[in-house]
């Protein structure tokens, strides 16, 4: 039983370690660039979208390098989260601080 403990331990640090997907976001002045990758590739023609910006009810498509800049107008700065989904529907998020702020 120990060494099963072990074992699942152990492959779970693995698993948790190798990064399927990566969706990178930079944040600018009045919107913010994201770029989804997939196993190291860029994730062409992947639907990005803000899930808790009520204002922003579009979809946006990465290009051939799999980056899109999505729009934001917002009153204050909060944490967003922003979702993709790729072309063979995975499904990946992540939240990203932006800032009303000029940079």
């Amino acid at each position: 039983m120990r060494k099963t403990h072990l074992v699942l331990a152990a492959m779970a640090v693995t698993f948790s370690s190798v990064s399927l997907a990566d969706l990178r976001v930079s944040s600018m002045s009045h919107g913010a660039w994201v770029t989804v990758t997939e196993q190291g590739q860029p994730a062409a023609n992947a639907t990005v979208s803000l899930v808790n910006v009520p204002q922003v009810r579009q979809t946006f498509q990465t290009d051939e390098n799999g980056r899109v800049f999505l729009p934001i107008s917002i009153n204050n700065s909060r944490s967003i989260k922003f979702k993709a989904v790729t072309e063979e529907g995975s499904v990946y998020s992540r939240f990203a601080f932006h800032s009303d702020k000029k940079q």
